[in-house]
C-alpha cells in the first residue's frame, strides 16, 4: 500500500519542473532583456535564441502540450501586430495593395517584432507550463514583486477557473432554450449571456470578499509549501544565464 502511494504521488517530472521557480523567473528576465536588446536586422542572434528555445522544449517533451495551449492564443495577436506595423511606418515602399502601402522599414520592423515577441512569449509560456500555479505565485513573491500585484494575479487565475464552468452552464442553458438561429437573435442572446455572467461574477465576488473578511484575511496568502534553493537549481540557473548572456555578448562584436 505504501509503495502504491509513492507511485501515485512521485510521478516523473520534466527537467524544468524540478527547477526552483525563482531561478526560472530570474532566467526568464535575463532572456527577455537579452532578446529585446538585439539590434534590428541581427537575425542570426534571434535564430540562435530560437534554437536554444527549441532545445529546451526537446529536453522537456512532456511539457509540449501545456506549452502549446499557453503559447497558441498569443500567436494571432503577434502576427496581427507584425502585419499591421508596416502600414504605419513611413519609408521606401515595399509593396502596395490598393490604398494599403507597406514600407521597407516597416516590414523589417514587423519581422523583428514577430521574432522578438514570439521568443519572449514562448519563454513565458514555457515557464508557465513547467511551474504549478501556486509555486509560480510564490516565485513571483520571492523575486520581489509587490504583494498586491501577486494577490490580484492569484485571484484572477483562481476565479477564471471558477467562472469557466459557470459560462458553460449558461451557454448550455441558452442553447437549450434558443430556437431561432438568426444572427441578430444570436448576438442579442450572447449579449444577455455576458450580462448575466457579469452579475453572477459580481455577486460571487461579494460573497467571497465577505467570507475572507470574516476569516481574518489581511492581504497575505499563506501556503504550506516553502521553496528552497538547491545546488542543482543554482548550477542550472548559472549555466543558462551564462549561455544566454554569453551569446548576446558574442553577437555584439
Amino acid at each position: 500500500m505504501h509503495e502504491q502511494r509513492l507511485i501515485l504521488t512521485d510521478a516523473p517530472r520534466a527537467v524544468l519542473e524540478r527547477i526552483e521557480p525563482r531561478v526560472k523567473l530570474f532566467c526568464l528576465a535575463v532572456w527577455v532583456i537579452c532578446v529585446v536588446s538585439i539590434p534590428p536586422g541581427d537575425y542570426r542572434a534571434l535564430a540562435a535564441y530560437g534554437l536554444l528555445l527549441v532545445a529546451l522544449l526537446a529536453t522537456n517533451v512532456r511539457l509540449a502540450g501545456k506549452f502549446l495551449r499557453r503559447f497558441a492564443p498569443a500567436v494571432p495577436v503577434i502576427m496581427a501586430a507584425a502585419v499591421l506595423l508596416p502600414l504605419f511606418v513611413e519609408g521606401e515602399v515595399q509593396w502596395r495593395l490598393g490604398p494599403l502601402v507597406a514600407s521597407r522599414p516597416g516590414v523589417n520592423a514587423g519581422l523583428r517584432l514577430a521574432a522578438v515577441a514570439g521568443l519572449c512569449v514562448a519563454a513565458v509560456a514555457l515557464v508557465w507550463a513547467s511551474t504549478r500555479q501556486e509555486l509560480l505565485l510564490q516565485g513571483l513573491r520571492g523575486v520581489g514583486l509587490p504583494p498586491i500585484f501577486v494577490n490580484v494575479l492569484a485571484f484572477m487565475l483562481r476565479y477564471l477557473e471558477v467562472l469557466r464552468p459557470e459560462l458553460h452552464r449558461l451557454t448550455d442553458a441558452r442553447t437549450a432554450r434558443t430556437i431561432s438561429g438568426r444572427r441578430p437573435d444570436r448576438l442579442r442572446h450572447s449579449a444577455n449571456l455576458v450580462g448575466v455572467l457579469f452579475l453572477r461574477a459580481h455577486d460571487r465576488a461579494e460573497r467571497v470578499a465577505d467570507a475572507m473578511a470574516a476569516r481574518g484575511y489581511t492581504g497575505t496568502l499563506h501556503t504550506f509549501h516553502r521553496p528552497h534553493f538547491h545546488a542543482r537549481d543554482l548550477v542550472v540557473g548559472a549555466a543558462f544565464t551564462g549561455v544566454v548572456v554569453g551569446w548576446r555578448i558574442v553577437t555584439m562584436w
